[in-house]
């Protein structure tokens, strides 16, 4: 009769146990966010998007010459750097000072598309661009790895363009760091998915 009790007292202990360690999991893996975006935040966009705490703004920077503009029409408009454990990710806004309505045009635009040695250190190509809908809005994306000599670090970047009534921005998400690529994902898919458009 004795092994009988003990039997079922084991198994709730166990039990126990159990839902205390996916209890502990399930708080480690509860991230903190913060909007951004929008006229009365630090990026002031006229979209809103979430991004993992902690982070920080970087340093405005000077505008672009106008010889410049003529092959880069875009204006730094949210420079954040966010860092979780050992890996650094970088995230910045940038807004068409031309206004295209065209999302797969702005992108590739921005990405230098056509310019000389376009591509040279990249996996990915013009044909990477995809397009989509992201709030509501027309958008596009694209994602590669830069592959630049051994003594410069690879780089993961994903973008995306969305045309907005107010604007049309393009979100950039990059990494350095070694195995920085899930962790860019992860950003970029926070930012892409909490997106909302600034009435």
């Amino acid at each position: 009769m004795r092994s009988r009790v003990r039997r079922p007292a084991s198994w709730v202990l166990g039990a126990a146990l159990l839902a205390g360690a996916a209890l502990g999991c399930a708080r480690e893996e509860r991230v903190s966010v913060e909007v951004v975006g929008g006229p009365h935040s630090v990026c002031k966009l006229p979209v809103t998007f979430e991004v993992d705490k902690p982070w920080k703004t970087n340093p405005a920077e000077q505008p672009l010459p106008p010889e410049m503009k003529r092959s880069f029409h875009f204006s730094r408009a949210c420079d954040l750097d966010l860092k979780v454990g050992k890996e650094k990710v970088a995230l910045w806004v940038d807004v068409d000072d031309l206004k295209g309505t065209n999302p797969r045009k702005v992108l590739g635009d921005h990405d230098g598309v056509g310019l000389a040695g376009y591509g040279e250190y990249q996996y990915s190509s013009p044909e990477s661009i995809s397009t989509s809908t992201v709030a509501g809005r027309p958008a596009a994306e694209m994602a590669y790895e830069t592959k630049p000599p051994d003594d410069i670090p690879h780089e993961q970047i994903r973008k995306l363009t969305v045309v907005t009534p107010k604007g049309t921005i393009v979100l950039c998400v990059a990494s350095k760091d070694p195995g920085g690529q899930e962790r860019t994902r992860q950003v970029y898919e926070r930012a892409k998915s909490s997106l909302r458009i600034v009435s």
